[in-house]
């Protein structure tokens, strides 16, 4: 990418922020195998993120198993700075068709 200072990167730290910029956000994970990364979201036009997301951790250390999708859900956390979390809920044991 180069430029350490691009606008590219520019906005992505604005994301990652957790500051909302054309209508998308940096949204930080709660818990479960992607715990402490944040998901990058459009937002709806309500202004809300997608309800949640399903994820298989690859080779995240932890007790996870990795052949599982991890669920994540969408939680109202006003005390962080995009007003929103991604909770871990548990796995999704349904086997893809």
């Amino acid at each position: 990418m180069g430029d350490e200072n691009s606008e590219h990167l520019t906005l992505i730290r604005r994301w990652l922020a957790g500051e909302t910029v054309s209508n998308t956000v940096g949204i930080k994970v709660v818990s479960g195998p992607f715990h402490g990364r944040t998901k990058i979201v459009e937002l709806d036009q309500s202004g809300l993120p997608p309800a949640g997301f399903r994820g298989r951790p690859g080779r995240t250390p932890g007790p996870w198993n990795s052949a599982a999708k991890h669920i994540y859900l969408a939680v109202r956390a006003p005390d962080t700075s995009a007003g929103w979390i991604y909770e871990y809920a548990g796995i999704d044991t349904a086997v893809d068709g």
